[in-house]
């Protein structure tokens, strides 16, 4: 006996499947935006869900991708973080499509470029909280102080981290730490993006944004906010 399978019979089948996985799965917040009285607790309670394997189901396509598509973006919370591979902010702070507005770069480090979009984030699109993110073993970080001489371009993030280094303390071994560094160079790039900015620092002196900082910790998956 033979079964003709056409295509009306696959698209009633497929029907049936997403029917099923749409009725089990946990419905997203399809809002995109964060209060700023709520930002730092979003962040925090979306790391909680990021350790604790409880993440959101996003429905990307339809209710981010379609959303934001259609109605543009408003993203709430500007994030400065490493291009290193294991610091996805979305994934570390469980948020979907269109709440988050980043910059990566290695070393987590300010320059014009950084500066640049972070003003036209906090005039155009609204973003009124900025994270400096930075983690912990930073290659970057432990290349400025190991004092390494690195090949091409790579001197310009040890030469933007360079400076937020200057006055730590060393140890027996005559060296600065690594977890200090680390520390201080989010603080230090954090002090910076306002400083070099009129429209950010006018921004933070009326009260309409608020800069954080805080360091992932790359081995165990958790965000610790500094300060």
């Amino acid at each position: 006996m033979y079964i003709i399978i056409t295509r009306s019979l696959l698209t009633a089948a497929l029907s049936l499947v997403l029917a099923s996985c749409s009725t089990t799965s946990q419905p997203v917040e399809i809002s995109t935006e964060i209060t700023p009285e709520n930002a730092l607790l979003a962040l925090k309670a979306g790391n909680a869900r990021y350790l604790d394997g409880d993440v959101r189901t996003h429905d990307w396509l339809h209710e981010r991708i379609h959303k934001t598509g259609a109605e543009g973006q408003v993203p709430s919370i500007g994030v400065l973080t490493c291009a290193d591979s294991r610091t996805p902010p979305e994934l570390i702070f469980d948020q979907g499509i269109g709440s988050l507005f980043v910059v990566r770069v290695a070393g987590n480090f300010q320059n014009d470029a950084a500066i640049g979009t972070f003003e036209y984030g906090t005039a155009v699109l609204g973003v009124h909280t900025i994270v400096v993110l930075g983690h912990t073993k930073c290659g970057a970080v432990t290349a400025t102080v190991a004092g390494k001489k690195l090949p091409g371009k790579m001197p310009a993030f040890t030469s933007a981290i360079q400076p937020a280094l200057a006055g730590l303390p060393k140890g027996a071994d005559g060296t600065i730490s690594t977890t200090d560094a680390e520390i201080a160079n989010v603080r230090w790039q954090a002090a910076e993006l306002v400083k070099r900015s009129d429209i950010l620092s006018k921004a933070k002196a009326a009260g309409t944004l608020n800069i954080l900082c805080a360091i992932y910790d790359v081995e165990t998956g958790a965000v610790r906010f500094l300060d």
